[in-house]
């Protein structure tokens, strides 16, 4: 059987959306960094792995599981935007990469079956770009001159709420793959609607507790536990921290997952947490302004105050004096 192994957020799902509608009858498995390598032991065939960066502390044996499934006779395709490992290089990859840090995984994705998916399934990747904060694209505004944009922007915004009211629910998430690979927007989803609009009306009361409940490291703001969307939980810890990062945290079988957001572009979070998260027996990564992190669940303040560190040094570094 073929496999389709994508990340869960909007940009992974429509990613996933779109290689459904070019390999139709794949099984469709959600993953993360630091699970790829242990989740590709399932897999066989020919596999496309959609919007997950490969982790410089797993990679080996990400490379192991992909050169067993070549040896098998499958293909693997790999298609993602988050900046490579250190050192990493392409050559001897046992596949073909798509890989660029300028373009969501969802454009990459159309862009490389699009002669094999109906030319309106372009509307899936303007969603998934629209998710990600990069739908200013060359080729996602190109696509979008073929749409009402205003209408997309609604779409998306419904996808976007069902996908972060839906948390783990991988069910939920594989009925939407589903139903996107078969071109039908959104808003004609009953359980997507729903989903979305109950999201809306949380998140304006969550908005309001992180106001409350935000802590600050520093020039980190963070909240723990909240039981919410972390990213969105990182975004408005920054806001209401009034600091240049934001994480919105959460403990899960003795570790602590993270989403980390910055609004300075002074700030490379996917550098800073590449050095500073294997110090604490992690992972951590992603890209510049948006990334995520794990790390052993009594280490996590020590790792706040030695992130915060790293923060301010790289904010006096990159400091421009005139």
């Amino acid at each position: 059987m073929d496999w389709i192994v994508a990340h869960g957020d909007t940009d992974g799902i429509c990613s996933a959306a779109i290689a459904l509608a070019a390999r139709k009858g794949s099984k469709v498995f959600f993953s993360h960094p630091s699970g790829l390598a242990e989740d590709l032991k399932q897999a066989e065939g020919n596999v496309v792995i959609c919007d997950i960066a490969l982790s410089s502390t797993f990679l080996q044996e990400v490379n192991d599981e992909l050169e067993r499934i070549v040896a098998g006779g499958g293909s693997i395709v790999y298609i993602d935007h988050h900046p490579l490992p250190r050192g990493f290089s392409k050559k001897g990859f046992p596949g073909k990469m798509v890989s660029t840090t300028q373009s969501c995984t969802s454009e990459l994705t159309y862009l490389e079956f699009r002669d094999l998916v109906p030319a309106d399934m372009s509307r899936v990747a303007i969603y998934g770009a629209i998710g990600d904060y990069m739908d200013n694209t060359y080729e996602i505004r190109r696509l979008l001159r073929n749409w009402e944009k205003r209408s997309l922007y609604l779409e998306s915004g419904l996808l976007i709420q069902a996908i972060d009211a839906g948390g783990r629910d991988y069910e939920a998430k594989r009925r939407m793959v589903s139903f996107l690979a078969s071109n039908r927007t959104p808003s004609s989803d009953e359980e997507i609607v729903e989903k979305a609009i109950a999201e809306a009306i949380a998140e304006e009361e969550m908005r309001k507790r992180i106001k409350e409940e935000v802590k600050v490291v520093g020039r980190v703001a963070y909240v723990l536990d909240l039981k919410w969307s972390m990213g969105k939980s990182a975004v408005y810890a920054r806001a209401y921290g009034n600091t240049p990062v934001g994480i919105g945290a959460e403990t899960r079988k003795g570790r602590i997952d993270m989403s980390i957001r910055s609004s300075s572009e002074q700030i490379d979070l996917n550098e800073l947490l590449q050095e500073i998260a294997p110090k604490y027996n992690g992972s951590g990564g992603g890209h510049s302004m948006a990334a995520g992190a794990r790390v052993p669940e009594g280490k996590f303040f020590e790792f706040l105050v030695d992130f915060n560190a790293l923060v301010e040094e790289n904010e006096k570094k990159r400091t421009v004096e005139y």
